[in-house]
């Protein structure tokens, strides 16, 4: 009787027994369900591995998008395991389909839209087609180059001169009235006007022809 209930305790123990190929699996699966097909894992590493490990791990990765560093811990109830992984990221971004001159505003038209796996992704290219419009050519851009955020510059959407909507907010109460921009200023910026009054205020511009006062 003794002799098959130990036997028993050992198919038990056995059955629930992780390998480090079991390991480096469920590690995979817990990557794939977080950040699915951008992702490929070239390799994963589990460290101080002792050749078995019991229980049920609850894993926790530490890696984010576009990044190098790519960790993840498997926590059994009396012990930590560690891993490091190697990935690749898969990234889109926009190639110049010609030279483009400085202060150029910028356009799907002028770039292809190509699509690679990084080791790590520079938080400048990532930009999407409905953004481009937004933009103008910093510097001068030759053919063939990717597009980055350090290479452009958004694109003014007041005009020295321009008749712009000016917006006053004074607790609940927001006022309306028409000013003249005496600046040039993309979204955010601040620029100088001047009331229907003549008076000079600043505002920040939050929308093409629309000024914010500032109080």
């Amino acid at each position: 009787m003794w002799i098959i209930l130990s036997f028993l305790l050992l198919l038990f123990s056995l059955c629930f027994s992780w390998t480090e190929e079991r390991l480096k699996k469920l590690v995979e699966d817990t990557v794939k369900e977080r950040f699915g097909d951008s992702v490929r894992i070239e390799s994963i590493k589990i460290l101080d591995w002792k050749g078995s490990a019991e229980g049920n791990p609850k894993v926790e990765l530490d890696m984010e998008y576009g990044r190098v560093r790519a960790l993840a811990y498997l926590d059994f109830e009396k012990k930590r395991i560690n891993a490091v992984l190697s990935v690749y990221w898969k990234v889109k971004f926009f190639v110049a389909k010609q030279d483009i001159p400085k202060g150029t505003a910028l356009s799907a038209e002028l770039f292809v839209e190509e699509e690679r796996w990084l080791r790590s992704i520079p938080n400048d290219f990532r930009l999407n087609r409905e953004e481009l419009e937004n933009y103008q050519a910093s510097v001068h851009i030759p053919k063939g180059s990717i597009l980055r955020r350090s290479i452009i510059k958004p694109l003014p959407v007041v005009e020295r001169g321009d008749v712009v909507k000016l917006i006053f907010h004074s607790g609940n109460i927001e006022i309306t009235t028409y000013g003249t921009a005496l600046d040039r200023g993309e979204v955010g910026k601040i620029v100088r006007v001047k009331t229907q009054a003549g008076k000079i205020m600043k505002g920040k511009v939050i929308d093409r022809g629309v000024v914010e006062l500032l109080k």
